[in-house]
């Protein structure tokens, strides 16, 4: 079950950074492109849209709008929220599946039967697929 979870974590992590990679450059570029000729199209749009998003913003490129600088707004409080709370869960969902498989993995070692000593030196118990004894090498019964 937590194995689903963590898919579901990764998945809503992706779907949301997508979305908020697309969704700002859109609508800046529905606010700015008939007015603001820095912006002439959507890749403009998408290159200021990263930038503010990842709160470098260059300087190269502004909002002259209303509209274009209430989505930046937008955009800056995504580049500082959004994305590193999504960046935090996909690292959660990363560690809980990481934790997930320990403890399989740890269930499946309790269950392996441990041989009795060596016949050669005493030492003991060893793992039920030892071959030769950990202490002295001896080949085991």
């Amino acid at each position: 079950m937590t194995h689903i979870c963590a898919h579901l974590k990764l998945l809503k992590s992706i779907l949301t950074s997508y979305d908020v990679l697309l969704l700002h450059p859109g609508l800046i570029y529905t606010a700015e492109h008939e007015v603001n000729p820095e912006i002439p199209d959507y890749f403009t749009a998408l290159y200021f849209g990263l930038t503010t998003l990842t709160t470098v913003g260059f300087g190269d490129i502004v909002p002259i709008t209303p509209q274009g600088r209430t989505v930046v707004s937008g955009t800056i409080l995504a580049g500082v929220a959004i994305i590193p709370a999504q960046a935090a869960a996909l690292a959660d969902a990363f560690v809980s599946g990481q934790m997930e498989k320990d403890r399989r993995g740890a269930a499946k070692k309790k269950k392996r039967k441990l041989r009795q000593k060596c016949s050669k030196c005493g030492e003991g118990p060893h793992r039920n697929d030892a071959i030769y004894c950990w202490s002295c090498g001896e080949l085991l019964d």
